[in-house]
């Protein structure tokens, strides 16, 4: 219609820089559980970048995870970030890794990414935030 404003789509940029956090503390649910959620709630608008450690999270690795032991008390309720990275690619967020933070994690890790997960060039990121609405960190 004539004179009608159509907005676009929100475009909000999730970072996650620290693997594993809160993993101890919640063992049913990392901090990618509510990326879905937030996906939904901007429209379909939500990118994921993973960096640093947390950039681990997209790779395969052969075996699965051991139980971790603290003390005397062993966690084998710890929430596989594998899987979730999986879901969260499944609900349509793009996933995005640094390519300096995926050679890091050894030769073979680009081997070993996940499909769907898209590697971009260093400091790539930083020059895609102005086109973000939002920018959060989890």
């Amino acid at each position: 219609m004539p004179g009608e404003v159509v907005q676009e789509q929100a475009r909000w940029l999730l970072i996650m820089e620290k693997a594993y956090r809160g993993s101890v503390e919640t063992q049913f649910a990392d901090a990618l559980y509510v990326v879905p959620d937030l996906h939904r709630q901007s429209g379909g608008g939500c990118d994921l970048a993973l960096r640093g450690p947390a950039v681990g999270y997209a790779v395969r690795t052969g075996a699965p995870q051991p139980p971790l032991r603290l003390g005397g008390r062993t966690l084998d309720t710890l929430p596989d970030p594998r899987a979730s990275v999986t879901k969260v690619l499944d609900a349509g967020v793009t996933v995005l890794v640094e390519e300096p933070d995926l050679t890091a994690l050894g030769r073979t890790a680009a081997d070993r990414l996940l499909p769907g997960v898209q590697v971009i060039e260093a400091y790539g990121l930083a020059a895609r935030w102005p086109s973000y609405e939002q920018v959060w960190f989890l």
